[in-house]
Parts: structure tokens; C-alpha cells; sequence
């Protein structure tokens, strides 16, 4: 039976090391992985010592069974100080490993000198009985032990009371694995004075900390980042679970919602009225509609952009997390946009007395060749699929410029910037569809198909980079600053239509492709390039019309599954 209950633990123990493995990640602290090593080698001595028929089996099983005794608790004891987030000098880790060697060397002395056992004998009578009297040594194997469990235990109960930092659930369920090894190691035999309780300890103790570790994954808000950037950085994060339980932050995050300097780990924000005013309205709006993932949060003088998506654990819903970053810059240049358009619209009030129905459906601002295009049949909703490139380009740096000039140059800079752009596209048959801010969006085989509409984009973004020389010269000469773009082109298939209600539509194109070719301008900056164009395009470029391209990288692009090539001039 002895033997039996044995195996049965060594193979449990086996199993939870398993589960252990497949759930390991990478921040898990050394010890608590040392404990998973540790656990099974110490159920196997014992289920060598159960089947041991000769003295020397017994004590070679001794000997692993002390690994445990020596070793196991020194990093039970320094994981529960690493999850309770108190700090060890490292001369108290040096003492404690020799202290844990010198004790475990003695143990290997066992049948070859009276250090850790005086005397050691065995007879066998339906199995082998040992004899034995400790050594000095063995005393100080316990007196090694009780350090290790009284350290534990005081680092835990001065966790739970001072510590806000760590979750009280995790140094609860700590308490467990110390109380059950301390009473089963000390605990009396049973089953004929044949059966020990401290491998039923250890087991016990493992499938504990096998949840813990599973509640370890959901607390490190630092998964995609170098820990020290996340600690300090610009960028604030927060964590919570689904029951809106506080899990974790970085000080950039404290800084900014201050009210979380006084959450407890495991706490809901529903005990903070400031706190669950500002974020459950968050949560509920992106439950609601994930596209709805972008919120804006003002302190101050200050604008910050909140990002919330969920929070994933081995692939499940598990909570939420926050990005914070701060957006006062670019909210400022878009005021400044909206004043632009402003002026604009009351210019456009001023001067128009009728405003036709051409003017109703597009503005001031469409382009001849899809005001002629639409005027040839009813203007309705709907639209086609068409194969065509689109183009973005986008200013570089401009909020930080236009921080620096009166409105009255901005307004005058973005113009002459526009008209050169505007006249490089309309040369190369594209159309301007639509300005967004200082970015442009433009499309080349919309509306009017053409089997040449990547060359034309292509051309016509190379003809900007050499007119955005020339204007820069004259920015020069007049005391304006520099500007730098990006451009990005892709092709394939969009509807393009007109889009909207019967009183009010607008004609522009929606589609994946609409959304890659802005995301690859965003990444000219990332390859400190002003041109980059998708595998698509240029691969017809390169085939089709014999354009020389230069690879630049295989890229991921938000909202696509497979990576996409990129190129430039």
C-alpha cells in the first residue's frame, strides 16, 4: 500500500510538471519552475525508498529524497519572496545556497560517517526496517528548515498587510503550499509507522502553486514589451480582469489616473467612484462595438489617447487593458485643421447663393473627372467593384510645425503644399478624393477604369518628391519651413460609389485596400523612407511596365492575416 500511495504521488507530481510546462511563460520567476523540477525528484526518492530491499538502495534514496528537504524549500521560500515582491540582498541568497549545500553534503556522508546519522542499520522482516540515530548535522537540517518556513511565512502575512502592489488572492493561495509542507513534514507517520507525509505535502503544494502560476499570466502587463520601457515609458498601461478587478499598472499609468495609487491588486475600480466613472464607460461602449476602441481622457492642459482592447489568456477573454498615451499635440494641430476648415466653410457660405446638387453630394473640391463621370447618369446610392491603386501621403512632423507658425501660415502653406500635390496626381490621371488634415487620399482607375494605374500612381508619386523639392526652395526664400511626406500605394479590388443618405452623399471607395495603403504610408517613417509600395503594385510595376524596385521588408499590417511585401525607388 506504501508503495502504491508512493508511485501514485510521483505520478501526479509528473502530470502537474506537465500541465506547468504547457502553461509556462516567460516571465514566470526561476524558482517557481525549480519548483516543478524539484517536486517530482522528491516523490521519486520516496517510491525508491519504498522499494529498497538492501540498506544502500535505502540510503541512496535518502540522498534524493534531501534534494528535496534542502533544495525544494530554499526556492519555495525565495518564490514566495519573489510573488510578494520583497526584494533579497544578494549576500542572503549566497548564505542561504551554502547554508542548503553544506547541510545537503553532510546528507551525502549518510552510512560513511556520523554526521547527518550516528548510526544506520537494517534488517529485513517482511521488508526492510532501518535503524538509525541523527547527527549534529540533522539538527541542523531543521533548525535550515524552520528558517526557511518562519522567512516564508513572515514575508506572506507582511505582503498581505502592507503590500497593495501584489494580489491577495495569490499571497492567500501562497499561504497554503507553506502551511500544508510545514504541518506534513512535521507531521506524525501513519499506516504503521512505514508511510511519511511529506511527499502528500509537496504534491498538495504543487497543484497550488500550478494555480498560482495560472494567475501569474493574467498580472504582467509587460508581455509584448522590455520590461523597463513599460515600467517608465511614455506610454501608460493598465490592466483588468472581466470582473473589473484591478490587476496591474505601470507608474506612467498611476501618474495620470492617480486613483489607482491607492487600488489594491484584486480590487475592483468599482470601489473608486472616480476611477469606475471614467472606465466602465469605456468598457461598456468597446464590449458594445470593438471598432469603438479609442477614447480620449483630458488632465489639465493635457489630452491623452486610451486605447482598451482585451485582455487574452492562453487564448480566452480574460479582462481588459488600457494603452495611454499622450495626444496633446497632435488634438492641438487638429484644431488647427479645424479652424482651416472652418475659414473655408465660411468662405464658401459667403460667396455661394445656390449650391447645386453637384456641390450638395461632394463640396467645393471634387475633381472634374468624377463631377463628369456622375453627371452622365442619376446620382443614387450603390456602387461598383474596380481594381485600382490608392495613394496616401501624410506630412511628416507637421503638428510640431504648425505649433510653431500663426494660423495665417499655416493655412497659407497648406495651400501652396495642396496645389503643387494636386496639379503631380491630375498629370498622371489620378483624382484627389478627399483630404484628411494634412494627409491626402487619392485614386488612380477611380472612377474611370484604366489598365495602367499603378505606372500612373507610381509616376505621379515620383513627380511629387521632385515638386516638394522645389517647393521647399520657395518655403525657403520666404522664411517657411521644410515639409517631408510619406507615401504609400497599394492596389487591388474596392467598391467605389456614392455613399451616404439620399440628402446627403458622398463619393469616395471603402475596402481593405483603402485601409492597407494608408497603414503602409504610416510605416514610411518606421523605414525612414518617403515611398513605399505593396507587393501588389509593385509587382505589376515590375512586370507590366518594367519599373526598377528595391525590396524593403516583408511588413505586418494591422487588420491582415499574412505579412506584406514592400518596396521602393
Amino acid at each position: 500500500m506504501v508503495e502504491s500511495c508512493y508511485i501514485v504521488l510521483f505520478w501526479i507530481s509528473i502530470v502537474f510538471t506537465v500541465l506547468y510546462v504547457y502553461m509556462w511563460h516567460k516571465h514566470f520567476n526561476v524558482n517557481l519552475s525549480l519548483i516543478f523540477v524539484f517536486v517530482p525528484l522528491a516523490a521519486f526518492g520516496y517510491v525508491f525508498k519504498s522499494q529498497a530491499v538492501v540498506l544502500e538502495e535505502y540510503i541512496l534514496a535518502q540522498k534524493i529524497i534531501y534534494l528535496g528537504g534542502c533544495f525544494l524549500l530554499l526556492f519555495i521560500t525565495w518564490n514566495v519572496f519573489e510573488m510578494c515582491k520583497i526584494r533579497i540582498p544578494k549576500w542572503i541568497k549566497l548564505l542561504l545556497v551554502c547554508a542548503s549545500m553544506v547541510v545537503y553534503l553532510s546528507v551525502m556522508t549518510i552510512g560513511e560517517s556520523p554526521l547527518f546519522y550516528k548510526e544506520i542499520s537494517a534488517v529485513w522482516r517482511d521488508g526492510l526496517i532501518v535503524s538509525k540515530t541523527y547527527g549534529p548535522w540533522h539538527s541542523v537540517f531543521y533548525v535550515l528548515v524552520m528558517v526557511y518556513f518562519i522567512s516564508s511565512f513572515t514575508a506572506i502575512i507582511y505582503s498581505f498587510i502592507k503590500k497593495k502592489d501584489v494580489p491577495r488572492i495569490s499571497v492567500t493561495m501562497l499561504f497554503i503550499p507553506e502551511l500544508v509542507t510545514v504541518v506534513f513534514f512535521f507531521g506524525e507517520k501513519i499506516v504503521g509507522n512505514k508511510m511519511e507525509l511529506a511527499p502528500f505535502g509537496y504534491v498538495i503544494a504543487q497543484f497550488v502553486y500550478l494555480l498560482i502560476a495560472h494567475r501569474t499570466s493574467m498580472y504582467d502587463i509587460s508581455d509584448t514589451s522590455i520590461e523597463s520601457i513599460v515600467e517608465t515609458g511614455d506610454t501608460g498601461f493598465i490592466s483588468l480582469d472581466s470582473k473589473m478587478r484591478y490587476l496591474g499598472s505601470n507608474r506612467t499609468a498611476v501618474d495620470i489616473f492617480e486613483g489607482f495609487e491607492n487600488l489594491r491588486i484584486d480590487q475592483s475600480i468599482k470601489s473608486d467612484a472616480s476611477l469606475a466613472g471614467i472606465f466602465l464607460p469605456w468598457i461598456d461602449a468597446f464590449s458594445t462595438d470593438e471598432n469603438n476602441d479609442k477614447f480620449y481622457y483630458k488632465k489639465g492642459e493635457r489630452i491623452y489617447l486610451v486605447d482598451v482592447n482585451y485582455l487574452f489568456d492562453a487564448g480566452k477573454k480574460r479582462g481588459f487593458q488600457f494603452v495611454i498615451s499622450d495626444d496633446t499635440q497632435n488634438q492641438k494641430y487638429i484644431e488647427v485643421i479645424n479652424r482651416y476648415n472652418a475659414d473655408l466653410e465660411r468662405d464658401v457660405e459667403k460667396k455661394t447663393k445656390e449650391i447645386i446638387q453637384i456641390n450638395d453630394i461632394f463640396g467645393k473640391n471634387v475633381s472634374p473627372q468624377i463631377r463628369d463621370y456622375l453627371l452622365k447618369g442619376n446620382i443614387h446610392l450603390g456602387g461598383e467593384k474596380l481594381f485600382a491603386t490608392v495613394m496616401f501621403c501624410d506630412i511628416r512632423g507637421f503638428t510640431t510645425l504648425s505649433e510653431n507658425m500663426p494660423s495665417e501660415k499655416v493655412v497659407r502653406l497648406l495651400n501652396e503644399y495642396f496645389t503643387g500635390l494636386e496639379k503631380c496626381i491630375a498629370r498622371h490621371n489620378g483624382v484627389i478624393n478627399k483630404y484628411i488634415g494634412d494627409a491626402v487620399m487619392a485614386l488612380f482607375g477611380v472612377p474611370i477604369p484604366s489598365e495602367r494605374h499603378e505606372l500612373d500612381a507610381f509616376l505621379a508619386a515620383k513627380d511629387m518628391k521632385s515638386a516638394l523639392v522645389e517647393m521647399n526652395e520657395s518655403f525657403a526664400a520666404e522664411g517657411l519651413p521644410a515639409l517631408r511626406f510619406g507615401i504609400g500605394l497599394h492596389s487591388g479590388t474596392l467598391l467605389a460609389g456614392n455613399i451616404g443618405a439620399e440628402t446627403r452623399m458622398e463619393y469616395t471607395v471603402i475596402g481593405d485596400t483603402v485601409n492597407t495603403a494608408s497603414r503602409i504610408e504610416g510605416l514610411c517613417k518606421n523605414y525612414k523612407t518617403d515611398l513605399l509600395v505593396s507587393e501588389t503594385t509593385a509587382e505589376a510595376l515590375m512586370k507590366k511596365h518594367g519599373v526598377n524596385l528595391n525590396f524593403v521588408d516583408n511588413s505586418d499590417i494591422r487588420g491582415r492575416v499574412e505579412k506584406v511585401g514592400l518596396w521602393t525607388d
